[in-house]
């Protein structure tokens, strides 16, 4: 499994190996979906490399059980074989990290081991605050030879004593270079250059447009409808969003809110280009929002996007 683009942020990660610290805790921060947790297993790798080479040497029996650890995640495998002093803790999407999940994860770093014990938490702002004063009295007298990562797209939702018990690395959005070639290697080169146009420096959005493709061109249809009705000053389609509003009414909110994603990037990649008045812009994302909040309570979503459209237009 290929890494890519972060190179500053892997050579901080590297100098802090090369240390040679007794035990060290390292906090990941930055955007979903940019390789922030396929980084912390190669980290990992690194720690419990026989050869202490680079990012681990490959060959050795510890990274090769390693990468069987990282082929299960990413490739789908079900590989038993992999290595026996990584624990990785994730929590569903919307559900907290409790603290069970972290004494288990305590009590997995006291086992001894000479070759060292990894864990690395998922979304560690998920923890609640059971889980996170029971994690920081280990950051506080971590057990000799571990190493501990968390990882996060908001540090500040993290208890601020978590955080100055950890080395920070902050991983910035994937260049747009890195994410085509990203997304090259799971579709065609035309989606792959469209999606990267959206995809604001993450994999989240084109990734779930390639699981529901027909989200993307809701978006896009919405998008054209409603610069359409902008250039010529008034609604001239309105059977369009009656139409569009009738099929998204049928969907789930979760594929409702990528939708208006997607609208409101292709909005603002035009307005960057001067090509929408910024105070049109700012009408838009107003109506966005009295959107979201409609549909989260429950409004009719086929009302509550028309009412969107003709706000925006009239």
């Amino acid at each position: 499994m290929k890494v890519f683009g972060h190179e500053k942020e892997k050579d901080l990660i590297k100098k802090y190996l090369d240390k040679d610290y007794d035990s060290l805790s390292l906090l990941f921060e930055g955007k979903d979906c940019i390789g922030k947790k396929l980084i912390a297993l190669y980290t990992a790798r690194a720690f419990l490399c026989e050869k202490h080479v680079g990012f681990g040497c490959g060959e050795c029996k510890d990274c090769k059980l390693v990468n069987n650890f990282i082929r299960n995640i990413y490739d789908n495998e079900e590989n038993e074989n992999v290595h026996p002093n990584i624990k990785l803790i994730s929590s569903e999407k919307g559900k907290e990290i409790k603290i069970d999940q972290i004494r288990e994860a305590i009590n997995f770093l006291k086992l001894k081991s000479e070759k060292g014990k990894v864990i690395i938490i998922e979304n560690a702002e998920n923890m609640n605050l059971e889980a996170s004063n029971a994690l920081l009295k280990t950051l506080e007298e971590p057990p000799a030879n571990t190493l501990i990562i968390l990882t996060t797209s908001n540090q500040n939702k993290l208890l601020p004593t978590i955080i100055s018990r950890t080395k920070k690395i902050r991983f910035r959005p994937l260049s747009k270079k890195d994410v085509f070639e990203i997304l090259s290697l799971k579709t065609d080169e035309e989606k792959a250059k469209s999606l990267t146009l959206i995809s604001q420096g993450s994999l989240c959005l084109p990734m779930h447009i390639l699981e529901k493709e027909n989200l993307y061109k809701y978006g896009k249809d919405l998008f054209s409808l409603m610069v359409l009705s902008l250039k010529n000053g008034k609604n001239i389609h309105p059977e369009g969003i009656i139409s569009i509003s009738e099929i998204i009414d049928k969907l789930e909110n979760e594929d409702i809110f990528i939708i208006i994603t997607i609208f409101e990037i292709l909005i603002y990649n035009k307005t960057l280009k001067g090509e929408i008045k910024t105070e049109t812009y700012d009408k838009i994302l107003k109506e966005l929002n009295l959107l979201k909040m409609a549909i989260k309570k429950g409004v009719k979503k086929k009302l509550a996007l028309e009412g969107f459209y003709f706000n925006v237009t009239t």
